[in-house]
């Protein structure tokens, strides 16, 4: 083609056809920038129709790695409400009478109030967006602020974890084992114990007279509670996101 083009202007030029001539060549450089603009255009459109693929796979990606989420974390919220349930029983033993300490089984209560766990939920998708910069497919302002607004809440719930299991770990259990069987609550913990301790005598009436216990369990109470409305705030944002990637 480029060589057509040159052979009609050689030919004007030495028909000293000079306006012609003009006029061909201007016409030629319109053709030139017509095509590299349709050439920019159906470039731009097949960037924009990529971006677009893109796009709507990481919006089914993030979706799809919530709902999970979601599901798992509906299970903790759950396990922790129990806890929770079993805590405030065992507060409400506080200071009762022997009698009625000694028909409860305390084994199985204080045994439930211990369990907690941490949440980790699959967050590759948003990870992985953040650090490859495909942040960018998002679109939506409102879903890229509660995508940051998730990681921040979940820093917060494992400090209230860390929290929590510092406070077990170092101060309630150290107490539990000086004062009451651990035998007895693993009978209750799927272990394979089935007998209780034959070093103590399941009273527990001393402990419930105890302001250090009261005080430590209060602490749990606290903590659990922390951890829960965390983990609330975080269903409500997991729902949130679903919706808005749908």
């Amino acid at each position: 083609m480029l060589k057509l083009f040159r052979r009609i202007r050689q030919k004007l030029l030495s028909q000293n056809r000079i306006s012609q001539y003009l006029a061909y060549a201007i016409g030629e450089i319109f053709l030139v920038v017509v095509g590299i603009l349709i050439a920019l255009q159906v470039n731009n459109w097949n960037e924009k129709r990529k971006f677009n693929e893109e796009s709507i796979k990481l919006i089914e990606e993030i979706n799809s790695e919530f709902t999970d989420n979601r599901t798992v974390l509906k299970e903790r919220i759950s396990d922790l409400e129990n806890a929770n349930s079993h805590v405030r029983t065992v507060l409400g033993f506080i200071n009762a009478d022997q009698d009625e300490i000694r028909k409860t089984d305390m084994d199985s209560i204080i045994s439930k109030s211990l369990k907690y766990g941490n949440y980790n939920p699959a967050n590759s998708s948003i990870k992985e967006m953040i650090s490859s910069g495909r942040l960018k497919l998002v679109r939506d302002p409102s879903l890229k602020k509660n995508l940051f607004k998730w990681l921040q809440l979940l820093e917060d719930a494992d400090e209230d974890f860390k929290n929590q299991d510092m406070q077990a770990t170092t101060i309630l259990i150290p107490y539990l084992y000086k004062n009451i069987a651990m035998q007895n609550l693993n009978t209750y913990n799927n272990l394979g114990v089935d007998s209780k301790s034959a070093l103590f005598d399941g009273d527990y009436h001393k402990v419930f007279k105890d302001l250090e216990f009261e005080n430590l369990y209060q602490g749990k109470l606290f903590w659990n509670t922390e951890m829960l409305n965390h983990y609330k705030s975080l269903d409500t944002l997991a729902l949130e996101i679903i919706n808005q990637t749908q």
